[in-house]
């Protein structure tokens, strides 16, 4: 593959994923409503997912991600809203996931999870958006834009901690 080529599978990529990053990003700032695991506990005595799950962040995240594909629908050469939802269901999914592993190996809320932390809803929106609207996109670009969302995610996370938006900068 060529630099061209790889440069347009990157830019489709995040075409793709930019609701989801948005999606995962906005209960950070817009939370509330009852945690999604309504204060459950697992078999093992933890809770599902903890307090820093909740509805509202869920369906904030959920809404964040459709304005940005409704807005990226008025740019790019298609209607993505479908792909948009998908997207960001996905990467809110993925990141719950994560909670529940984390809350599986005994870490707490706010316990670093290296790339766990970084990458689960990226491939979340990965997955649905395989799944559920048939996007397919090049290994190689998927692999590569990783390493950005890694990097982006550190970083966006730090500048929370900063705003106090989060309690730990990561």
């Amino acid at each position: 593959m060529d630099l061209v080529n790889f440069g347009y599978n990157l830019l489709s990529i995040f075409v793709f994923i930019l609701p989801a990053m948005v999606a995962n990003g906005t209960p950070v700032i817009i939370h509330g409503l009852p945690p999604i695991d309504m204060g459950k506990k697992w078999r093992d005595g933890r809770r599902i997912f903890g307090d820093g799950k909740t509805w509202g962040g869920f369906l904030s995240g959920i809404i964040a991600g459709l304005i940005i594909g409704g807005i990226e629908s008025l740019i790019v050469w298609h209607n993505i809203l479908f792909d948009s939802l998908i997207a960001s269901i996905g990467a809110l999914l993925g990141d719950l996931t994560a909670s529940f592993i984390k809350r599986r190996i005994g870490l707490e809320r706010g316990a670093p999870a290296p790339l766990l932390d970084q990458l689960d809803f990226y491939v979340g929106a990965l997955i649905f958006l395989y799944l559920f609207a048939g996007k397919v996109f090049n290994l190689y670009a998927e692999l590569a834009f990783a390493v950005i969302i890694y990097a982006l995610h550190r970083l966006t996370n730090y500048t929370a901690y900063k705003l106090k938006l989060k309690s730990v900068p990561w």
